[in-house]
């Protein structure tokens, strides 16, 4: 057993490097051609084409490992099969499951190394990757001057060749415009002739002017004209300062807040917080919210052991009732306020309102009670007297007549000033209606700015809420990416290991089509779902789960049809079977 454990090994570990290797180059020159443009003309070299490759590469092998599995099972349990060495297997008294024990095993080892590797190796590469793509797209391209179009690649420069020689050096009818000064075109210089070298290991560009002039308006100083100066040259030489072309390296840290750069213990801690901005950006809302709708949603604070309990009859006895002590002391004085008095009607329809909504909140005595002054008037304190008018519905109402009139005092001699009440019915509905309806338009003006208030603030806390989620669920895919992209090595064994056991065809035709069939199932599956979980469709745990769930059930069914030697993709299977069919048909 242990010489055909290693036999079977041996068969399956060459096609699997060769096939993953295969497979990552793949995906590697696919992921790189998007790129493409960014790179051309910009004279990077060797060294940092191979850096970036051999990172991304690093990149794309969690993702060419499970292909790597499929086509390498397929190919070697089709080989077994194709030169009936898996008969021999199987006539010796060892079942398939048997013979696929040690390849199991392997691949076992296997997804425990991938999520490893997954977790730790891919961040630092992704982290080295991106950060050196970012640096290449940002690279300067390549100094290349071209006929009749200005240059603009050297800062504070710009420089136009009518005609430019084969040899990349000479040019003809130069112009170059110097804009070192800051002040516009006031620097221009004009050359018959011109050759470039680069010096200082490509650091500095020379450029040799012959037969020309140089051209400058400097402004003079209490001058209304600008001073002109032109200067007449055989040769003229310029040296340019090329270090902007260089590949300028980022900080890495710049970097590592993105997801893709961060293992599973980072995605959870920075899931965390985003949580609890969430939660921190919602309960804000309504924290603000709440003072916008406060005879809503504030509550009642009322001390219910300071609040008597009176009933209605209690409270118009006490209101009614006046002792003589008090008769007296209002007449001593020219202006009293008199207790706190409302009608019966509206204090009833109070009582009423509040019964209604806040039965256990608030007692009668806890009803806002506005003050009513009833002005008296007195002898000889200059004051005018005020009135009393007798409305038609036994109502009173205030009139200032300004007249004085004497009149005997009942119990003695003499004539005074005739003291006259007002009473101002300030509760009355006829009252409170034109009060509201001169007020209407202001209330309806402040609800209207109060709800274009909260619309806004509850759109913007919306917009929050959304990207703050969006963010969420991006860090929950890619951390249970990790786990399911090492879990596919089992499903694509489950299918590739089966699946060539039935087809007996080894090599790189048979294998390899229907390895890619199955790959793309599983990539077009897994795509779907997590865009579909980014958008809150779905749930993204199960978004990410999805494709190796949809697999391992086909693995399975490819295993049970393995034991039992189906001919799955024997022709004269299905033949055989439809003419049971027909046979059947004809007899009912």
């Amino acid at each position: 057993m242990r010489r055909l454990d290693t036999l079977i090994i041996k068969s399956f570990v060459g096609p699997f490097i060769l096939t993953t290797v295969v497979a990552t180059f793949v995906l590697l020159i696919q992921y790189m051609m998007k790129y493409f443009d960014d790179f051309v003309g910009k004279d990077l070299g060797a060294e940092v084409f191979a850096e970036l490759l051999f990172y991304f590469s690093l990149n794309m092998l969690q993702v060419a490992l499970p292909l790597g599995v499929l086509v390498s099972s397929l190919m070697t349990f089709g080989n077994l099969g194709e030169n009936f060495e898996l008969t021999a297997i199987k006539s010796a008294g060892i079942s398939l499951v048997r013979a696929l024990r040690p390849i199991f095993f392997f691949v076992i080892v296997l997804t425990f190394a991938a999520f490893e590797f997954n977790n730790y190796i891919v961040p630092a590469a992704n982290l080295k990757a991106y950060s050196l793509l970012y640096d290449i797209k940002h690279k300067k391209p390549a100094l290349d001057i071209k006929e009749g179009v200005f240059y603009n690649g050297i800062p504070d420069y710009s420089i136009k060749a009518q005609e430019k020689f084969p040899d990349n050096k000479t040019m003809k009818n130069v112009l170059i415009y110097d804009h070192t000064s800051g002040i516009g075109n006031n620097r221009v210089i004009l050359a018959d002739s011109s050759k470039m070298f680069m010096i200082y290991n490509d650091k500095y560009l020379k450029l040799e002017l012959y037969n020309g002039n140089y051209y400058s308006e400097e402004p003079k100083a209490r001058e209304p004209v600008d001073q002109f100066y032109r200067t007449n040259f055989a040769r003229m030489d310029m040296v340019f300062n090329l270090s902007s072309f260089d590949l300028k390296r980022t900080k890495e840290e710049l970097f590592q807040n993105n997801r893709q750069m961060k293992n599973i213990a980072e995605l959870t801690e920075d899931m965390d917080s985003l949580a609890y901005s969430i939660y921190e950006a919602k309960h804000g809302f309504f924290a603000n919210a709440k003072g916008f709708f406060s005879y809503h949603l504030d509550s009642l604070e009322i001390n219910m052991e300071k609040v008597a309990k009176k009933s209605k009859a209690q409270q118009v006895m006490e209101e009614s009732v006046r002792s003589p002590m008090e008769d007296d002391k209002a007449d001593d004085e020219s202006v009293v306020e008199s207790p706190e008095a409302e009608p019966d009607s509206m204090k009833a329809a109070m009582l009423a309102y509040v019964e209604r909504n806040h039965p256990k909140e608030m007692t009668e005595d806890s009803l806002p009670k506005p003050k009513v002054k009833r002005p008296m008037i007195k002898e000889g304190m200059g004051a005018k007297p005020v009135k009393t008018l007798e409305k038609p519905d036994g109502g009173l109402i205030a009139a200032n007549t300004g007249i004085q009139r004497k009149q005997p005092r009942p119990d003695g001699p003499g004539s005074i000033t005739q003291k006259e009440q007002v009473l101002l019915d300030t509760l009355g509905w006829d009252y409170l209606n034109a009060k509201v309806e001169g007020k209407s338009a202001d209330v309806l003006q402040t609800a209207r700015n109060q709800a274009q208030n909260v619309k806004i603030n509850l759109s913007s806390v919306a917009s929050r809420v959304d990207n703050l989620s969006r963010d969420y669920r991006k860090f929950v895919i890619e951390k249970y990416k990790k786990y399911s992209q090492a879990f596919a090595c089992v499903v694509m064994f489950l299918i590739g290991a089966p699946l060539g056991s039935i087809i007996k065809k080894g090599g790189l035709g048979v294998p390899v089509i229907v390895s890619i069939i199955f790959f793309l199932i599983y990539y077009i599956i897994g795509i779907i779902c997590e865009k579909s979980a980014k958008e809150g469709v779905m749930d993204p745990v199960l978004a990410v789960w999805v494709a190796d769930l949809a697999l391992l059930p086909v693995g399975l069914f490819f295993l049970r049809q393995a034991r039992v030697d189906a001919k799955l993709f024997d022709t004269d299977f299905y033949l055989v079977w439809f003419d049971q069919l027909k046979q059947r048909l004809k007899k009912s």
